[in-house]
């Protein structure tokens, strides 16, 4: 098989004649966009040869009609932002470079974060990942819920235009950063009024788009993760190390393909060759070789050796 057959292959529940793997991880603010963060993401690929390459996303959310958001009001003047804006086609422009290097090889996925995450972090005017609680936009959604939604409507409108313009011009998939989804922070009610809804219409965006990869990354700890069952996305991601379900037990949960298992703190980033293949090891008992594919719960800590990544791999090969 090659890496887009196994990857097609995993996604359908068909046997593999190796479990795929990929991680993925942040990039410096010079390569968050454009010609620098395409070279990031080859090089990248060319030294950890993943089965599938995730494209980071960590470039400016430019808002439109509003500098700053300083009370849920300033949500109601929130307009949707441009197909034109500098920094959407610069990002396009970035991706149309992965795709001319690597595209024939093997699937490639965007990221986006979703609505709830983008306000967050762009409140303050400019990229900001200081409120890593999201602490702002959870307090104006408590505040003034239909304010802060109308603000939360743009951006989704914004997004699903965004996430259309990447799979038009010939990525696979739609990798949904999905914050927000802890149990202590909305109801269950709130938390599908406030989070869900958006979520939904940018996943299904990307599959009228023809997407055939949307992987749904369900981000944080103690999370709510039955609100995700069904999510229309053909893969889920998250974090077990988290105060998260288990892999065993997101396999009861869920009928989509599960990736991940891997702690993106752990081995891959400071273990030794041994306990990298025991950790490996070890999910494949507990998991199963099928309708899975080997990554970490999130964005790796750090810089991992690549070393690491390829053993991890290597684990999988062996396994076989």
């Amino acid at each position: 098989m090659n890496k887009v057959e196994r990857v097609r292959a995993a996604l359908a529940g068909q046997q593999v004649d190796r479990v795929p793997a990929s991680f993925w991880r942040h990039f410096g603010q010079d390569q968050a966009n454009g010609r620098g963060m395409a070279e990031a993401h080859i090089a990248f690929y060319q030294a950890t040869d993943p089965d599938y390459l995730k494209v980071m996303n960590d470039d400016p959310f430019v808002f439109s009609g509003v500098e700053r958001i300083s009370s849920p009001s300033d949500w109601r003047r929130l307009k949707p932002t441009s197909r034109h804006d500098a920094v959407r086609v610069e990002y396009l422009d970035g991706r149309r470079r992965i795709l001319d290097a690597i595209g024939d090889e093997c699937m490639i996925i965007v990221t986006m974060f979703n609505p709830f995450a983008t306000a967050n972090d762009n409140m303050l005017g400019q990229l900001d990942f200081s409120d890593v609680g999201f602490d702002r936009i959870t307090a104006h959604l408590r505040e003034d819920p239909q304010s802060t939604l109308a603000g939360l409507g743009v951006i989704t409108e914004s997004l699903c235009e965004f996430t259309q313009d990447c799979l038009e011009l010939g990525v696979s998939g739609l990798f949904l950063s999905a914050n927000g989804g802890e149990r202590g922070r909305f109801t269950a009610e709130q938390f599908s009024e406030y989070v869900s809804v958006h979520d939904r219409m940018i996943l299904q965006a990307a599959l009228d788009s023809g997407s055939e990869f949307n992987l749904l990354h369900m981000c944080g700890g103690d999370l709510r993760m039955e609100a995700y069952r069904d999510y229309p996305a053909h893969a889920v991601n998250w974090a077990p190390q988290a105060n998260n379900p288990s892999l065993a037990d997101g396999r009861r949960l869920f009928s989509q393909t599960l990736v991940g298992g891997m702690d993106q703190a752990g081995t891959l980033v400071s273990g030794t060759p041994e306990a990298i293949e025991a950790e490996v090891r070890a999910i494949i008992e507990e998991v199963g070789p099928r309708n899975f594919m080997l990554g970490a719960g999130c964005a790796l800590e750090g810089e991992a050796p690549s070393g690491n990544l390829l053993l991890a791999r290597k684990v999988l090969q062996i396994s076989n």
